[in-house]
Order: structure tokens, then sequence, then C-alpha cells
């Protein structure tokens, strides 16, 4: 990679697509969550400079006019609810919701949905290129904080269980960051579903491409799950050159919510239970090899239960829950991490100026000097970012000694320590893994952390 940055995809995608800046400008307040419109905006934006995108892409007026008139007749007598509704206006929505369904309109409109079906041609490609800007917005919302996670941390996260942890145990520290982890060749985007994907059968395999998990967007949603976008580095792959949208597969990205709500039937409501752990959480997924099937969902748990069990799953069902599993072990423990510590983050940016008034910042406290200066910041495009791990690995004595390494590991886990008055207040400490040694069986040569 020629461009020092490159190794971080939010900067080497951003780099590749011009336009990008422009769709941050126009889509930056679009509620993507909340409202389709926003996302369609978006798809029709990046559609609109290229030519092969626009085959198929739009209904026949006539059509368009009939599904018009049909949803002004469904949602006539719509409720519409208050920012905060209460119990007896959430009950009548329900029961509205209910009305209309069982209404002739509902059939009709039902029926247009199923007349319509696989009038609009699918470019998986437009998908994956809408889904990502989005992605990358919401990244542009929270800041553009990258955090850039050392060889040795993932290493030990690795070596850390994960399942009671609490959705209240972590705050993310803005509301969409991006976690970086280097290319982990232990986890790999299985290349023949992405060609599957995208209608290209042994193309990329022809050519040797190999996808490892490099990071993940982790994006807040509604206060009761996360949206994670896992994005792919092929090392080979050269981000300086020019290559046609329609064919550029060098930013493979695979997304899923963890959900931490369950549905309150009495309050007619999604709620958490503050008590609810990662193991009792819910993947909510679409297929990785075939984005037009219905969504999926499994709880984390039976998932990681099935990924030791691949007799059970059709084969790409299993790879599926392995590269779902491995990714959230490292991702959940990196944000306990970032609940943990307070010491050990060096921060930079991606701009040099920048970082220089950063480090400015960080060692001023009068208000005066310190507007200045964020007023200065202002005036630049950047990305900052919080290198974690580098303290930690001091910690740890390293020899060469040849002892042997992997199975010596004691797994660490994340403890909910009471303190505060009363001890009515909780924070995470984290129990970490240690060596210890066997004395028995021929060791494998490697290295030897000790505590």
């Amino acid at each position: 990679m020629s461009d020092k940055y490159d190794k971080y995809f939010p900067e080497r995608f951003v780099k590749n697509r011009p336009l990008f800046n422009k769709a941050v400008k126009n889509f930056i307040n679009g509620d993507f969550d909340n409202y389709a419109d926003a996302y369609h905006d978006l798809r029709a934006f990046i559609r609109q400079p290229v030519a092969e995108w626009h085959e198929g892409a739009y209904l026949p007026d006539y059509l368009l006019d009939e599904r018009d008139d049909i949803l002004s007749r469904l949602h006539k007598d719509d409720i519409i609810l208050s920012e905060k509704p209460t119990k007896e206006e959430l009950k009548a929505y329900a029961e509205n919701q209910t009305k209309k369904m069982q209404t002739d309109v509902w059939k009709e409109w039902s029926n247009w949905l199923d007349k319509t079906k696989g009038l609009i041609k699918n470019h998986p490609r437009l998908e994956e290129e809408t889904e990502t800007t989005k992605t990358l917005i919401d990244f542009y919302k929270g800041g553009r904080n990258i955090f850039s996670l050392s060889p040795f941390l993932i290493h030990l996260l690795n070596h850390t269980d994960i399942g009671n942890i609490r959705f209240s145990d972590i705050k993310l520290p803005y509301n969409s960051i991006y976690l970086h982890f280097g290319a982990l060749t232990d986890i790999e985007y299985p290349i023949d579903l992405f060609e599957h994907k995208h209608d290209i059968e042994y193309q990329l395999q022809d050519d040797d491409k190999k996808y490892y998990l490099d990071g993940a967007f982790v994006t807040l949603l509604r206060e009761r799950s996360l949206d994670i976008r896992l994005t792919f580095i092929d090392t080979k792959d050269n981000f300086d050159k020019k290559t046609p949208i329609t064919k550029d597969f060098r930013f493979p990205t695979i997304s899923f919510t963890l959900d931490f709500s369950k549905w309150d039937s009495e309050e007619s409501n999604f709620k958490i239970d503050d008590e609810v752990t990662f193991n009792h959480s819910t993947v909510c997924f679409y297929d990785i090899w075939d984005p037009k099937t219905e969504p999926s969902e499994i709880e984390f748990e039976k998932m990681h239960t099935l990924t030791k069990q691949p007799e059970k799953c059709y084969e790409s069902e299993w790879e599926e829950y392995v590269l779902f599993d491995k990714s959230l072990m490292i991702i959940v423990n990196a944000l306990c991490y970032l609940n943990f510590v307070d010491d050990d983050i060096e921060i930079s940016t991606t701009n040099e100026q920048a970082t220089q008034l950063e480090k400015e910042l960080s060692k001023t406290k009068k208000h005066q000097q310190r507007t200045k200066i964020i007023d200065k910041l202002k005036k630049f495009s950047y990305s900052k970012i919080h290198f974690c791990g580098n303290k930690i690995e001091r910690e740890f004595k390293i020899t060469d000694t040849g002892i042997e390494v992997e199975p010596h590991w004691r797994r660490g886990h994340w403890r909910n320590q009471p303190f505060g008055t009363g001890l009515t207040s909780r924070k995470l400490i984290w129990i970490k893994p240690t060596i210890v040694r066997k004395d028995k069986g021929d060791p494998n040569i490697g290295h030897i952390y000790e505590v």
C-alpha cells in the first residue's frame, strides 16, 4: 500500500470515491434508520453517474401511479405516534395496524408487491456501495474516530470471554466508531460466497484474492442495538489504481445487527432488560452470499454453540456463524476495553498539522486557548486515530525461549465490579488472560508471555 493511511478502511474507501464528500454534504442529516426514503435517495445519488446501474432501475409510470393510489388509501386513517407515546397510544396504534391488515386495501397492496416483484433489476455492487456509504456517513456524523488495536492487545482479547457482559456495561465513546485490527489472516470472507453474491463465480479465485477481516464499524442504534459492518482487505490490492465502480471489489463488507431488546406485549414496545447479556442478544442478518433472502436471526449463545457443531448446519451457514462469532469476540472485547482503559490510548490524526494541534489541545487547560485551537482544527478534514494496547504489552515480559504458547493460555473474562456509595454503581474490571505452563507434551516453537 503506497499510502500509509490506506490500511484504514475509511481512508482508503473515501480516497477512491470522488463524490463521497458531496454525499456527506447532502445526506449528513439523513435519518436512514427511521425513514426508508433517505436510503433510497442515497442510492439514487450513487446510481446517477453510473450508466450500467440505470438498467432496470425504475418501474413504469402506470405502476407507480397505482402504488401511490393504494398507499394513499392504506394510510388514510393512520395513527401518528408522539415522540414519547403513552401505553394507551401504543395500544391504539397496534389495534389500528391489526385492523388495517384485514382490509381489502391491504390485499391490494400485497398483490401490487407480488406483481412488481422481480421487475426491478438488482445490482449487488450498487447495494454494497450504498450500504457502505451510509455507514461512512454515520461514521462522519460520529466525528471520524478510528480505534487502532495493537496485535498484542487483539491476542489478549481473543483469549477473553464475553458471554456474561451486559449491554448496559458498555458505552460507545462516540455514536459511531471504526475499530481497526490490521489484516487478521485467521478470519476470512469466504471467497466463493462473495463471488456468488456478485454473480462472478471463480473470477476472484482465479486472481488468487484473499479477503481478511481488518476492522469493523460499530454504530449505536435506538439505544438498544449495535449495527456492525465488518470490513475486509486483500493486502495485495493497489488502492491508487483507478477501477470502474461497477467492478471495484476492493472494499468488501458484511453487516449485521446485535439486538438486546425484547418485545413487551403489555407495553407494545421493545424494551431492554438491564441485566441482558451478550449471550442472550440476537444476531440479525441477511445471508452473506445472497442479500435478496429474507432476514434471519439467531441468539448469540446458540450461534456460538453451533460453531462447534458443523454437522448441524449447511456448510455456508456454518461458515457464516464462524465468521460472526470470531468477529464478535474481538469487537465486544474491544468495546469492553475502551470502557475499561483510561491510560493506554495514544492519539494521532490523518493530517500532520491537525496532529500537532491535537497534541497542543491535550496539554492546554485555559478555556480561551483551547477555543482558539479548536477553531483551527475545524479548518482541517481528518480522522482521529486512537492507538490502543501499546502500554499493556509492556506489562507482559516477552522472551524468545521457544516455549509452547497457545495451549498454556488461561482465558480471561470481564467482571462487573460494584463501587461508589452503597456499591450501587458498577464498572468493568478485566481479569486478563494468563500463561499456565504445562509439564507434559511436546512444545510448539513460539513466544511466551508472562504477567
